[in-house]
């Protein structure tokens, strides 16, 4: 039996059920996911989302929301879980290669637009080697005012040059409303008491802690997973916290700053240039 998966970002569904409208907006991360027994196995993350920012993969399983666990729900309450307002926050626990990391997200507007399959078949039908960076700019040309172009979908699935067969069919123009600084002003009532990675570049990275800790470790990986720099940071005080490391030698491309106090494990990506 085909798995469902039903896309956060682009509301898209396989096989012949439908959860979703083919043309709205709703406060998400930007991912599609698989509902299973287990939870909700990420299938894509749109690139610039709130999701790769806060952190998640493809393959993650995201097990709870804000400490519900998804296990043995149904997909529609999996999906009514992982969406939410948009600037609410959730406290998402993941499970990636046998290990289990939190990460907090917080939710945008996405909008998911139903293109023309007259348009994409004009589009597909210019060249025979229209290409999917081709297709992207295309579909970037319908975006909103007011909106930021995240990627085009088929199916529920992220376009990429990887992708075969290639049809007008079932093709969404994905995008997330942009902040403005109100926007950005949380109510506190609304901000869980987490530990956040909330900052990272070439020579700091920074976050902050719920409670004082008596052992942590940060760690910087590449987005391959390997270790490019570690350290022992030992007690920690409750509060903001800002730690030195040099990555100026490093080659330019995204990262992964990595925090681990006590049994928890916090991810924050970020872009060396």
């Amino acid at each position: 039996m085909k798995k469902i998966i039903i896309s956060i970002a682009a509301a898209a569904v396989l096989s012949t059920a439908s959860f979703a409208q083919a043309s709205e907006s709703f406060g998400g991360f930007g991912i599609s996911v698989y509902p299973g027994k287990n939870g909700a196995s990420v299938a894509s993350v749109l690139p610039n989302s709130p999701a790769e920012q806060a952190g998640l993969q493809e393959g993650d399983v995201i097990v709870s929301v804000n400490g519900k666990p998804l296990s043995s729900m149904s997909p529609e309450k999996q999906i009514f879980l992982l969406r939410g307002n948009s600037g609410s926050l959730a406290d998402l626990k993941v499970s990636r290669g046998g290990e289990n990391i939190n990460l907090l997200a917080k939710r945008a507007l996405i909008s998911v637009q139903d293109l023309e399959n007259q348009d994409v078949s004009a589009w597909l039908g210019k060249s025979k080697g229209l290409s999917v960076e081709d297709l992207n700019y295309l579909a970037s040309q319908k975006t909103g005012d007011g909106y930021e172009f995240l990627g085009l979908t088929q199916k529920g699935l992220l376009i990429n040059s990887d992708m075969e067969n290639l049809n007008p069919q079932q093709m969404h123009q994905i995008s997330l409303k942009k902040e403005t600084g109100k926007e950005n002003v949380l109510n506190a009532s609304n901000v869980p008491k987490a530990s956040t990675l909330t900052f990272a570049d070439h020579s700091t990275i920074s976050f902050s802690l719920a409670d004082e800790t008596n052992f942590s470790r940060i760690t910087v990986l590449n987005v391959k997973g390997a270790t490019v720099w570690q350290k022992n940071l030992g007690k920690l005080p409750a509060g903001a916290n800002n730690v030195d490391w040099n990555g100026v030698n490093l080659p330019a491309g995204s990262y992964h700053a990595r925090l681990e106090i006590g049994g928890t494990v916090l991810a924050y990506k970020f872009e060396l240039k």
